[in-house]
């Protein structure tokens, strides 16, 4: 971000555009020729009582006339996001007033502010980072005043931008904190104007059939690829999600073969290479909840084969069916920080499904279930498994 304030050089600008000449500007606002010209030198700065005349006779507002500009560029976005990710880790207290202040510095930045906010969340959920274990949430003693500073972010981005897909993500945010919070009437009230909204489909593929009829291919390939991969990554989410509601070993059967052809179809281990240990997972708990040992035994197995051996982290370059998410997901676009940030988490989450599975292969459950099964004992005693 530019922190320089120059309204000269604005002045010279929309004067030339204007093709208006110093003398008539300086005429207009009854100052002298020179006047003009040392404000677009940098010489002298107009009179404050001029600026509104200023303003008017170019039609611009008076950040516009000061060249002011309150957001960041992507990269020092998430480059302040990941510096008080990594604080919070370490300091939580230290991490919240960084965050403050950097709200405070740029509180009309509707992304970074969302980004604030998501993180907000996160900690008012008891994680200090979005990645702990299940054992290491609840330490945080102001969960209530962290949603509520959540909140307060989240209203402010409703209020400055006028940006469509802000405003979306801010309510799907606030929906999501409110949750979290247990409003979870508020949550509701708030995200079913969201749900039953005229669905996008239809107006996505017009636009791409637009866009190839004026011969602009590579935008139509891009707008087809993000809406695919919102469309599978729905698809397999719901499945997962329902599997863990319903408790249904009939149910949890199909949504897992489902799963597993749609996620083979669609290459989307390219895209979410974690998405099928966690899927076996959740399948292989219903089971074992229904008393369905063998069932449940090879749906332990499989989720045990998913886990990447090394940190998973996306990588379409090399799928015909993602080619064009390539750039699109790559962290580096939002500099080094972010890169490095992501990086970091891609680790955290291949060593916690890790940790997750090892967790429950030697829980008391699934030791009721199948202690005296020797395919149990192998995954018990086997490299990922809880002897490891």
């Amino acid at each position: 971000m530019s922190e320089s304030v120059n309204i000269g050089r604005t002045i010279a600008r929309e004067r030339r555009r204007a093709g208006v000449t110093q003398e008539a500007l300086a005429a207009h606002l009854g100052v002298s020729k020179a006047a003009v010209s040392k404000w677009e030198l940098g010489q002298s700065f107009p009179d404050v009582s001029l600026l509104p005349r200023i303003a008017a006779y170019f039609s611009l507002t008076l950040d516009e006339l000061f060249d002011w500009h309150d957001e960041l560029t992507s990269e020092e976005s998430a480059a302040l996001y990941a510096e008080v990710y990594a604080l919070g880790e370490k300091d939580l207290s230290a991490a919240r007033e960084r965050l403050r202040a950097i709200a405070a510095e740029h509180y009309s930045d509707a992304s970074l502010l969302l980004m604030l906010a998501s993180l907000l969340t996160v900690w008012a959920d008891g994680m200090a980072t979005p990645f702990a274990p299940a054992g290491e949430r609840g330490g945080v003693s102001d969960a209530g005043g962290l949603a509520d500073e959540a909140l307060a972010l989240l209203d402010r981005v409703l209020e400055v931008t006028t940006d469509p897909s802000a405003l979306f993500l801010a309510q799907q945010q606030k929906a999501t904190t409110l949750f979290q919070a247990g409003r979870h009437e508020e949550a509701a009230e708030l995200l079913e104007p969201l749900v039953r909204r005229q669905d996008a489909s239809a107006p996505t593929m017009l636009l791409a059939s637009a866009y190839r009829r004026l011969g602009r291919d590579d935008e139509a390939l891009d707008l087809l690829q993000a809406e695919r991969l919102r469309a599978a990554g729905f698809v397999l989410s719901s499945l997962m999600q329902e599997v863990g509601m319903r408790g249904d070993a009939a149910f949890a059967r199909a949504a897992g073969d489902a799963a597993a052809v749609v996620f083979e179809a669609l290459d989307m281990g390219a895209v979410n290479p974690t998405f099928s240990a966690a899927m076996s997972l959740e399948v292989a708990e219903a089971l074992r909840a229904a008393g369905e040992k063998d069932g449940a035994l090879e749906a332990l197995a499989r989720a045990l084969e998913a886990v990447p051996a090394a940190p998973a982290r996306p990588d379409p370059s090399g799928s015909p069916l993602w080619d064009r998410m390539g750039d699109r997901l790559d962290p580096s676009r939002a500099g080094e920080a972010w890169a490095e940030h992501k990086a970091r988490q891609a680790d955290e989450v291949t060593s916690l499904m890790r940790q997750a599975l090892v967790e429950r292969v030697s829980s008391p459950e699934w030791r009721e279930l199948a202690g005296d099964d020797p395919r149990y004992r192998d995954m018990a005693l086997g490299p990922s498994g809880a002897g490891r």
